[in-house]
């Protein structure tokens, strides 16, 4: 008798503690929540994010859990939608299967857009070929936004170009439009080919302006651009040095042998890039040589140009 009290009793606190735990369960928020894990995140850091949003109620009991699991050191960037009622073992299995939502990535400056079909390939978000193929029908080499951009995997290819073109639009803004349409022979097409070819040179964001500027008055007065970066465009290499049958390409893209800009950008150029465009720095100048540690030597006359050349192989021949 006093047996059967116990089990009565024991089954009683157990239907206690599940119907405690299904209203408990009921009460979590039922709306899923997206959780960016960033590329190199710790399992304590990642841990942290998941009880500030609720997801986990024990950032210890978490970390335990992954490490019983072997998981440590297999919890994937990315972006996941997760909710606050999976379970923290369907958490776990979720981050270190990578299973995300969206993937993260960066898309820098001065990509051309083969490099940038190869990222979004490399993360499985396009199709490289696909992709390609839309941005050389459109002609939309440069105007593929440089950012930061969240995809989901196998994202269509006309979503993945149409969103990078959406971010172009936001940051060329109108007013940016009329600057480049009042200036003397310029127009959109012809400010982002510039701006491409200024990402490509400078190196020091604070160059951008004289950079533009020597190129601006090369071309008032229709001499050859000169750009190393163009040669390369052409080539569809990269190279630390160009050789002069490079320099002899034939090739819309080759401004040592061709008068004006190329028929289009060379890459995709940063804001920064296109101000640069749009807002030369009001110097007289007309040339400029590396100096070897990413600055450059401004010259208005070509006798002071040649003098900074020989000055720079001298000082590469002394290191």
């Amino acid at each position: 008798m006093r047996g059967r009290l116990i089990r009565t009793v024991i089954i009683g606190l157990l239907l206690i503690y599940i119907a405690g735990m299904i209203i408990w369960w009921m009460k979590l928020p039922d709306e899923n929540v997206l959780i960016v894990v960033p590329q190199g995140s710790s399992a304590s850091i990642i841990a942290k994010e998941l009880k500030k949003e609720k997801i986990i109620s024990s950032a210890g009991i978490f970390l335990n859990l992954v490490k019983l699991t072997g998981n440590t050191k297999k919890l994937k960037a990315g972006t996941y939608e997760l909710s606050p009622r999976d379970s923290i073992f369907k958490v776990i299995k979720m981050l270190s299967e990578g299973r995300a939502k969206y993937v993260r990535v960066t898309v820098p400056e001065g990509f051309t857009g083969v490099q940038i079909a190869e990222r979004l390939s490399l993360e499985g978000i396009v199709d490289r070929e696909k992709f390609l193929s839309i941005v050389n029908e459109r002609k939309l080499e440069g105007y593929l936004f440089p950012e930061t951009y969240y995809f989901e995997k196998n994202t269509p290819e006309d979503m993945v170009v149409n969103k990078m073109l959406e971010q172009f639009n936001k940051n060329y803004t109108p007013e940016m439009r009329k600057r480049a349409n009042g200036m003397r022979k310029m127009n959109e097409k012809k400010i982002i080919t510039l701006a491409s070819i200024i990402e490509k040179e400078a190196v020091v964001p604070q160059e951008r302006p004289l950079i533009s500027a020597v190129f601006h008055n090369r071309l008032k007065k229709r001499m050859y651009l000169e750009s190393c970066a163009t040669i390369l465009y052409a080539l569809g290499e990269h190279k630390d040095k160009l050789t002069y049958e490079d320099l002899d390409i034939k090739s819309p893209y080759n401004t040592y042998r061709r008068f004006g800009l190329p028929p289009g950008p060379i890459c995709s150029p940063g804001l920064e890039s296109i101000k640069a465009a749009l807002y030369p720095a009001d110097t007289e100048d007309l040339f400029f040589v590396a100096k070897g540690s990413g600055t450059h030597t401004f010259s208005q006359y070509f006798k002071d140009h040649i003098k900074e050349k020989i000055k720079r192989k001298r000082r590469l021949r002394n290191k």
